[in-house]
């Protein structure tokens, strides 16, 4: 729209206005009847292109939503065009050049060009009874007059509806002067209870803020912007008020500050002084008012004779912390607040476990809601430390965050050779108590909990002598319990009376059945049957002999994991992971095989060929010799071969001596009888536990 067509628009609203017969007419209230009650209303006028009309069918404000109601017909066929009315549907269509809008009574729904489009804001059409009994249909203005293409606006000082036509040029050729149209201000929350503001418009938001005291102000001025408010924000004398009453605000008022130039004002009365941040949007339509803590600096510091990380504020921010992995680290986030002097900062102190600190203005992931304002910290923990946790408390107007003591930084663990070495750190000489239990693989060493610098704790060790170490406070005593893969033997290095209690330890070589654990593994199962031959699914035959062995090795005294013990499918990866998990001592893959010869039968063993991390070949290639020699020993069957592998999962990635075993041929019919026969079943079981016993009485 050309500039001087906007500023005689509003001289032209200010004119008729000041006008005797045209402040009486604005002045009017009429009675309505809509929605089954009756409403006293305001009639207004509608300044069409800078010219103040009155209708012979009034328009009015709507009493409880405040959106301007006009009569279809006077608004459609001022500008040519054509309305026609549906009495059954209650529609009426408006056709105007390429565009046709269909709009239903009461409906929350328009069609424009066929395409159906919600109306936002409840503003709907209504059939309308004046005092006369006249009944209308009347549309919100906006509504229909923006489907139709027209600019509408509003002036919030004289509570006037205008419109303008689009497109002009004046004489001299120049384009219309785009202004911004302030759509919407409200209020909302983040993650937090603090109220923040949003303020949305058409288009890029330029602004610039005033605080002002007695009482706390906050006025933020939009440049080059008019109100077009679409909520229903309540005005009096062209002022809107948004009653807030939560701290730091207590109201806010939204008003056309000036018309030349065009500012729209919005006045945020404080309970008290506040820190602010405003944030634009990405596309700059939009801005977001947060009230915040604003974090100044960050040190180390001794509080109370210990390291800690000191943060300096300027108030009382809420706090949220979680533990990340891979690499371990701490994250502490500041919400509602800003880092100051820039948007990332990196510190190399070293405070207990932390051998550094991040800090940065984060952009809010699904933790948090998108307006939120958060300082990130992040602890970077050393490597080896897996139990890491601080303690956090505000002091005035810091917040204190102390390193708490590491399992760590009170055990020393190191491996020497065969041996295993284990010390803890006491803050005075003292007095201990040992207690091992052979059957129960577990040491605990009492010591009194106040030479401790430290409550609780665990270090997951798994070398395959030493599982776990957990430090427990039990009232005057604190508990370091040690447990163990396998028995041990040990030695105490330490006086009587120490400040570094040592022990040594050694595998015991007096291993028992219940020092060993075996994994077997029934192959194929669930959706994966295996060989079908025969009649006879492999998957079958696989989990008997599996449950068998299990149940035998488990009477010796043995320690038994099944990768399955039903028919259920199991990935080829996670039956290796399992094995490695439990830190097993071999393990057994069960199989039946099958070829395209029904006369060949037998045994096979497959081994993996090539070096593992913690296995040499040699030992592989062992075993399964072992199991091939007590296979056909016990069950009188051929031997079909050692069959070296490079790929084969199971066998591969599992960090134990391994073997598959391949039962017998499926294919061949009297072989698939044997292995459907519990008496031929016990005896490869008693053949494979044979083959186990001799490769660990000699390896």
């Amino acid at each position: 729209m050309k500039k001087w067509k906007i500023v005689l628009s509003f001289l032209l609203i200010l004119i008729f206005l000041s006008s005797p017969t045209l402040a009486a007419n604005n002045n009017t209230n009429i009675t309505v009847s809509m929605d089954g009650r009756k409403y006293t209303v305001k009639e207004v006028p509608v300044v069409l292109d800078g010219q103040a009309v009155f209708s012979d069918i009034p328009t009015f404000i709507h009493p409880i939503n405040d959106y301007t109601l006009v009569p279809i017909r006077f608004l459609a066929e001022r500008y040519g065009a054509e309305v026609t009315w549906e009495q059954k549907t209650k529609t009426a269509t408006v056709k105007q050049e390429n565009k046709e809008i269909k709009i239903t009574i009461d409906s929350e729904y328009i069609y424009l060009n066929g395409e159906k489009k919600p109306i936002e804001g409840g503003t709907t059409p209504k059939l309308v009874t004046f005092s006369n009994k006249d009944s209308r249909t009347m549309v919100p203005l906006r509504l229909i007059s923006e489907a139709l293409g027209f600019e509408v606006g509003w002036d919030s000082l004289n509570r006037v509806p205008f419109i303008n036509t689009k497109g002009n040029e004046d004489a001299n050729g120049d384009e219309n002067i785009n202004k911004v149209e302030i759509t919407n201000v409200s209020v909302v929350r983040g993650s937090t209870s603090s109220p923040k503001v949003s303020i949305k418009g058409t288009d890029k938001l330029e602004y610039s803020t005033l605080l002002l005291k007695n009482p706390d102000r906050l006025v933020i001025d939009i440049e080059n912007s008019v109100l077009n408010l679409k909520d229903n924000i309540p005005f009096q004398g062209g002022v809107g008020r948004i009653e807030v009453d939560s701290k730091p605000i207590n109201r806010i008022s939204v008003s056309q500050f000036s018309s030349s130039p065009d500012v729209a004002r919005i006045v945020i009365n404080l309970t008290d002084k506040v820190d602010f941040d405003i944030v634009s949007g990405d596309d700059g339509k939009s801005l977001t008012l947060s009230f915040v803590n604003r974090v100044e600096k960050i040190e180390r510091e001794i509080v109370d004779g210990k390291e800690a990380l000191v943060i300096h504020n300027t108030e009382k921010p809420e706090i949220k912390t979680l533990k990340l992995s891979n690499p371990e680290r701490i994250v502490v986030d500041l919400i509602d607040s800003s880092l100051q002097g820039g948007s990332y900062f990196s510190y190399d102190y070293e405070i207990g476990f932390i051998k550094g600190v991040r800090v940065s203005q984060f952009n809010p992931d699904n933790l948090y809601k998108l307006n939120d304002r958060i300082v990130r910290l992040v602890l970077d923990v050393k490597e080896g430390i897996l139990d890491s946790n601080v303690k956090i408390h505000i002091d005035g107007n810091k917040i204190v965050i102390t390193p708490e003591t590491n399992i760590g930084e009170v055990l020393d663990y190191s491996i020497e050779g065969s041996k295993r070495v284990v010390s803890i750190n006491t803050m005075e000489e003292t007095d201990y108590d040992i207690e091992y239990s052979r059957d129960e693989n577990t040491m605990i060493i009492s010591v009194p909990s106040d030479v401790l610098d430290i409550e609780d704790g665990y270090a997951n060790i798994k070398d395959g002598l030493i599982n776990d170490i957990t430090i427990r406070k039990a009232g005057r005593l604190s508990k370091v319990i040690i447990t163990f893969r396998r028995g041990v033997d040990y030695t105490i290095l330490s006086k009587e009376k120490d400040s570094k209690i040592a022990l040594e330890f050694m595998k015991d070589e007096n291993i028992k059945p219940s020092d060993r654990i075996i994994v077997i593994d029934a192959g194929h199962g669930g959706t994966d049957p295996g060989t079908v031959q025969n009649g006879t699914n492999e998957k079958d035959i696989n989990l008997s002999v599996s449950l068998k062995l299990n149940d035998s090795l488990m009477n010796k005294g043995y320690n038994t994991v099944m990768t399955r013990d039903n028919d259920i499918y199991v990935d080829l990866y996670e039956r290796a992971k399992i094995a490695n998990r439990n830190q097993a001592d071999l393990f057994i893959s069960i199989h039946s095989n099958s070829i395209g010869n029904a006369n060949i039968s037998g045994i096979q063993v497959l081994y993996h060929s090539k070096d593992k991390a913690k296995v040499s070949k040699e030992d592989t290639l062992a075993l399964a010799k072992i199991m091939m020699e007590e296979l056909t020993k016990g069950t009188g069957a051929q031997d079909k071969g050692l069959l070296p592998r490079e790929r084969t999962v199971v066998i591969r990635d599992t960090s134990m001596p391994s073997v598959l075993i391949e039962l017998g041929f499926l294919t061949n019919p009297e072989e698939a009888r044997l292995l459907n026969d519990e008496g031929y079943q016990d005896i490869l079981v008693e053949s494979i536990i044979k083959g186990i016993e001799k490769y660990f009485e000699l390896y």
